[in-house]
C-alpha cells in the first residue's frame, strides 16, 4: 500500500512544480515568448528613457560614435585623428551605423543620441528572448520561463542595454550564438544542414569577437561543439572545421586590413594596452602594498608611454607594451597570478551601484542591496548545478551537458577580464546569460525542499 504521507508529499510537489503551468508553457510557446519579450523590454526601455542621454555616454563611447560616423561618411573605420582605427574592432560601430541609417539620425545632437540608444535598447532586449528559446530546450518549461524572467529583470543587463557601449550587443550576439549551437548540434543531421549550421555559428562567433576582441572565443566554441556532438565524431569534425573557417576568415580579413592600412599585425591593440597600462599598473601597486594607488599607477604608465612611444609606429608601440609588461610580470610571477585572480574575482562579484545613477534610482544602501541580489543569484546558481531533475515532477529533463558547456564558455570569457579592472559589472556580462538559468534551477529546488519540509 502507498503511504498516505508520501502521496501527500508527491501531490504537493506536483502542485508546486506546476504540471498545469508547465503544460501551458509548452502549449503556448508564442504567448510565453511575448510575455518574456515584454518583461525584457519594459525595464530596459524605462531605464533608457528615464536617463539623460549624456548619462548613458561612457568615456569609451566617443570612440565608438566616431568610428560609426566615419564609417557612414567615408566608408572606413577611422579614429578621432582620421587614421585607420586599430584600437576598436568594428562590431559595435557597425551596429551603431546601421541604427543611424535606419533612423536617419546622427549622434551630433542630444535627442538624436537618445533615439539611437532607444532603438539599440529595443534590439538588444531580444537577447532574453533568444535565451528563453534556448532554455526551453535544455530545461523543464517552468525552470526555463523562470530563468528567462530572472534574466529579463537583471538590473545589470537591463541598464547596459541602453548604454553606448558593447555590453548589450555582446549579450545579444552570445545568446544568438548559443541558440544556433544548440539547433545545429541537436537537430542538424544531414550534411547540407551541418555545413550551413557550422557557417552560421562561425559567423556569429567572429561577430562576437568583433564586438569584443577576445579571439580565444573561437577556440572555446570549437571545443564546446566537438564535445557536445558526443559520439558522432564525423559530424563533430565537419562542424568544427566549417565553423573555424567561417569564424577565422572575417577575423583574418580585418587583420589584413590593419596590416595594410596601419601596418599593425593584429586584431586590436586593446590587449596590449590592458596588459601594460592596467594589469602591470595594478601589479606594481600590489608590489608597493598600496592597491588604492592603482589609478595613480595607471596614469603614470600612460605618461611614460607618451614619452617612449614618440616617433614609433603602431606596431612598434604595441610590441614595446608587451615587451615591458612581460619583462615586469615575469619578475613577479606569484603576484601576477594573484592580481589576475583579484581582477577577475572583482568583476564576478562587483555589485556596481553606478548602474542606478543614470535613471536617478540610486538610494542609500544600494550597494548592499545589489550585492545581496547578485550573491543570492550566484548561490542559487551553485545549487542549480547540483540539482537533479525528474521528468514526471518537473515536466521535463535538465540537459546538464549544455548548462556546463555554456557555463564554461561564459566563465572563461569573464575570467579573461582579469587583465584589466575598473569596469564594475561590465566585464562579467557573459554570466548574465548562464547565471539566471542555473539560478532558476536552484530556486525550484529550494522551493521544492521547503514545501517538502
Amino acid at each position: 500500500m502507498t503511504d498516505p504521507q508520501v502521496t501527500v508529499e508527491r501531490n504537493d510537489t506536483q502542485n508546486f512544480s506546476g504540471p498545469k503551468i508547465s503544460t501551458w508553457l509548452r502549449d503556448h510557446v508564442y504567448l510565453a515568448t511575448v510575455i518574456i519579450l515584454i518583461a525584457s523590454l519594459v525595464p530596459r526601455l524605462f531605464l533608457t528613457l528615464s536617463a539623460d542621454p549624456e548619462d548613458l555616454i561612457h568615456p569609451d563611447s566617443g570612440s565608438y560614435f566616431t568610428n560609426a560616423v566615419y564609417l557612414l561618411e567615408r566608408g572606413a573605420v577611422l579614429n578621432s585623428k582620421q587614421m585607420p582605427e586599430v584600437f576598436r574592432t568594428p562590431g559595435y560601430p557597425v551596429f551603431l551605423s546601421a541604427i543611424m541609417v535606419a533612423t536617419g539620425k546622427n549622434v551630433d545632437k542630444k535627442e538624436d543620441r537618445r533615439l539611437v540608444l532607444v532603438v539599440q535598447t529595443m534590439i538588444t532586449s531580444w537577447s532574453v528572448v533568444f535565451l528563453y528559446w534556448l532554455a526551453r530546450r535544455i530545461l523543464p518549461p517552468l525552470m526555463a520561463f523562470t530563468g528567462a524572467l530572472l534574466a529579463a529583470f537583471s538590473p545589470w543587463s537591463a541598464v547596459t542595454a541602453g548604454f553606448a557601449l558593447t555590453e548589450g550587443v555582446y549579450l545579444l550576439n552570445l545568446a544568438l550564438l548559443f541558440f544556433a549551437m544548440y539547433l545545429v548540434v541537436e537537430h542538424a543531421a544531414k550534411l547540407p544542414a551541418i555545413l550551413v549550421g557550422g557557417g552560421v555559428i562561425g559567423l556569429l562567433t567572429s561577430a562576437a569577437v568583433f564586438v569584443r576582441p577576445i579571439w580565444p572565443l573561437v577556440l572555446l566554441v570549437a571545443i564546446a561543439l566537438f564535445l557536445l556532438c558526443g559520439d558522432n565524431r564525423k559530424k563533430a569534425w565537419i562542424l568544427v572545421a566549417v565553423m573555424l573557417v567561417c569564424s577565422a576568415s572575417p577575423l583574418f580579413l580585418w587583420k589584413t586590413r590593419n596590416l595594410r592600412e596601419a601596418q599593425f599585425d593584429g586584431l586590436s591593440t586593446v590587449p596590449g594596452v590592458n596588459a601594460y597600462q592596467y594589469f602591470s599598473a595594478r601589479v606594481k601597486s600590489q608590489l608597493q602594498g598600496a592597491d588604492g594607488d592603482r589609478w595613480v599607477m595607471l596614469q603614470t604608465a600612460r605618461e611614460e608611454e607618451r614619452q617612449w612611444s614618440h616617433g614609433l609606429s603602431v606596431q612598434e608601440v604595441n610590441d614595446e607594451r608587451w615587451r615591458r609588461a612581460t619583462v615586469f610580470l615575469r619578475e613577479h610571477p606569484f603576484l601576477t597570478v594573484y592580481t589576475f585572480a583579484l581582477n577577475a574575482g572583482e568583476a564576478i562579484i562587483h555589485p556596481d551601484p553606478s548602474i542606478l545613477r543614470p535613471a536617478g534610482l540610486s538610494f542609500p544602501g544600494d550597494t548592499w542591496v545589489l550585492a545581496g541580489l547578485w550573491v543570492a543569484l550566484l548561490v542559487l546558481a551553485g545549487l542549480g548545478l547540483c540539482c537533479t531533475s525528474n521528468r514526471d515532477r518537473d515536466g521535463g529533463m535538465i540537459q546538464r551537458k549544455w548548462l556546463v558547456a555554456l557555463l564554461g564558455i561564459c566563465l572563461l570569457l569573464t575570467l579573461a577580464s582579469g587583465i584589466t579592472y575598473g569596469a564594475g559589472a561590465r566585464l562579467r556580462v557573459p554570466l548574465e546569460l548562464i547565471v539566471p538559468l542555473l539560478a532558476a534551477v536552484g530556486l525550484m529546488c529550494v522551493i521544492r525542499i521547503m514545501r517538502r519540509n
